[in-house]
């Protein structure tokens, strides 16, 4: 039920931000799906492939570029691991 619940604010507060987009909103739900297979608890361990896959985003600038608006406009912490090899991790304030 918490998860329906974090789901339900998420599109109610989308819904009233003009900034936010499909792609944003696609985004947001795969990284939430990400942290949902991986336990549902602390960040979400994610790599960019695979976010893109999953959010249907055809480019990494675009993945990019929806990663650091959601971040800025304080719907994620994105952390971003600097490595290949290592995934990056993004927490989700609206489940803290």
């Amino acid at each position: 039920m918490e998860t329906a619940l974090a789901i339900k604010n998420f599109v109610e507060q989308a819904e009233k931000d003009s900034r936010l987009g499909p792609m944003h909103l696609s985004l947001y739900l795969a990284i939430f799906y990400c942290w949902l297979i991986q336990g549902g608890e602390g960040p979400a361990r994610v790599s960019g492939r695979e976010l893109m896959s999953i959010a249907k985003i055809g480019g990494l600038g675009s993945l990019y570029k929806s990663l650091r608006e959601l971040h800025e406009y304080g719907y994620i912490r994105y952390r971003p691991s600097y490595n290949a090899r290592e995934k990056s991790s993004v927490f989700l304030p609206l489940l803290e």
